[in-house]
């Protein structure tokens, strides 16, 4: 039902293609999920937002219904619904067993998606593990406690060990406690020697 030629969508009957690649009626599901608009489907490619031009790729990406994925800078562009949409997606698609290979300077992205993280610089791999060891081997072991104490907002940084016996200092009310572990975009300043551009 859908068609794409020269970077213009247009409706046709028996077959439909997208940039060439030939999917059934059922596959039009990718492009309802991908929230296309129909009023888009009638204009120029060319026309189309950044953030629409990345749905189109994913759609492009996505029709075959790929063993192997590669997806270089997917959310590039994208509002945080777009954001959002996508990360779903890619992980939906690792839900049905598709290897997907991400290229991405969002450290958010590769947190939420990826099983296993490369940091590259000058061509070599610096660091390779997943996203949860590489935070946790560099990190200082320390919680931050936010509390209310004798009416005053307080806050104190202590080692996690220190925990096991409990709250050692005089509060009132326990606010928050935050791991002080490092974020990905730490690790990868940390192992690279540059900071996300």
């Amino acid at each position: 039902m859908i068609e794409v030629k020269d970077l213009t969508f247009s409706y046709g009957k028996d077959k439909q293609a997208l940039h060439g690649l030939d999917f059934t009626v059922e596959d039009g599901e990718i492009l309802e999920k991908l929230e296309f608009k129909t009023d888009f489907l009638k204009k120029p490619v060319s026309s189309y937002s950044k953030g629409m031009r990345q749905r189109v790729s994913m759609a492009r990406a996505l029709i075959s219904n790929p063993k192997l994925l590669f997806l270089d800078e997917p959310t590039s562009g994208l509002d945080p619904s777009g954001a959002v949409l996508f990360r779903r997606i890619i992980e939906e698609e690792r839900q049905k067993g598709t290897t997907v290979f991400l290229t991405t300077h969002n450290m958010l992205d590769a947190d939420l998606l990826c099983d296993r993280v490369a940091f590259i610089t000058n061509g070599s791999i610096a660091a390779l593990d997943t996203p949860k060891r590489l935070k946790e081997q560099n990190s200082g072991h320390c919680v931050r406690i936010d509390y209310l104490y004798q009416g005053k907002r307080e806050e104190k940084t202590i080692e996690t060990q220190e925990l096991k016996g409990g709250i050692s200092f005089p509060h009132d009310e326990i606010i928050s406690i935050h791991s002080e572990e490092p974020t990905l975009e730490d690790m990868f300043i940390q192992y690279t020697g540059r900071r996300l551009s």
